[in-house]
C-alpha cells in the first residue's frame, strides 16, 4: 500500500483484527467479561500502521500519526475504532453473503435503517442526504453529514468493485475539534483499499 502521499510503504506494521457481521453481536456480549481482561482498553499505533481487517483481513487502512485504538470497542462492537484527541473513526466491515445491494445507495440505506434503530432507543441521530466521491482505492463511495447526541461529523459507505462487501465508516467529534484530527481522520478514509487477492488471514 502507498502512503498518503502515494509513496510505497515498506515496512509498515501490519495488525489484523477480524470484525464480525452484525447477527453475532449478542453472542459477543457473553464474553464482554474475559475479553475486557484479555485486552487493553486502548493501544497507540504507530504512524504509517497498515491494519488489516475484516473476516479474512481483506481491508485495509493506514494509521497516521496520533491515533490509538480502542481495542475493547474495536472486538465487542464488530468495528475498529480509533481516536485522536477529540475526534474518533469508526470502521466496520459489512459482507453480503445474502441479497447483494445493487449499488451504494442500498447500502447506505441499510446503514441509515441500523442508526434508526438508535435513534429509537433514545440516542439523537442524523443523518444528511449522501453526495457519491472516489478515494484513490475506492470508486463510488458516499458521504454524509452524522450527528450522534452533541458529536458532529461525516457518515461514509467504501464498497468494494463487486459490492459484496463494503466498510460503513463514521467520524466523529465535538463541534470544536481540532482541524488537524479531522485532517488525520480522512487521511485514514482515503487509505481504505479492499485486498480481493488476500485470503491468507495473516495476523500480525
Amino acid at each position: 500500500m502507498d502512503d498518503f502521499k502515494g509513496n510505497a510503504v515498506h515496512g509498515a506494521r501490519r495488525v489484523w483484527v477480524p470484525l464480525v457481521v452484525a447477527g453475532v453481536l449478542l453472542a459477543l456480549t457473553a464474553v464482554e467479561g474475559l475479553l475486557a481482561k484479555a485486552l487493553p482498553a486502548s493501544e497507540p499505533v504507530p504512524a504509517g500502521t497498515v491494519i488489516e481487517f475484516g473476516s479474512t483481513g481483506q481491508v485495509s487502512a493506514q494509521v497516521g500519526e496520533g491515533w490509538t485504538l480502542d481495542r475493547t470497542a474495536s472486538d465487542l462492537h464488530s468495528g475498529l475504532l480509533l481516536t485522536r484527541g477529540d475526534v474518533s473513526v469508526r470502521l466496520t466491515s459489512v459482507e453480503f453473503s445474502a441479497g447483494k445491494p445493487d449499488n451504494a445507495q442500498e447500502m447506505w440505506d441499510g446503514m441509515e435503517r441500523l442508526l434508526g434503530v438508535a435513534r429509537h432507543s433514545g440516542t439523537e441521530v442524523w443523518l444528511g442526504e449522501p453526495t457519491e466521491f472516489d478515494t484513490k482505492w475506492i470508486t463510488g463511495g458516499l458521504y454524509g453529514s452524522l450527528q450522534v447526541d452533541t458529536a458532529i461529523g461525516t457518515a461514509f459507505v467504501l464498497p468494494a468493485d463487486d459490492d459484496a462487501e463494503a466498510v460503513e465508516a463514521q467520524v466523529l467529534g465535538p463541534f470544536d475539534a481540532d482541524q488537524a484530527d479531522w485532517t488525520a481522520a480522512t487521511e485514514i478514509i482515503d487509505s481504505v483499499a479492499f485486498d480481493e487477492d488476500d485470503d491468507t488471514g495473516e495476523t500480525a
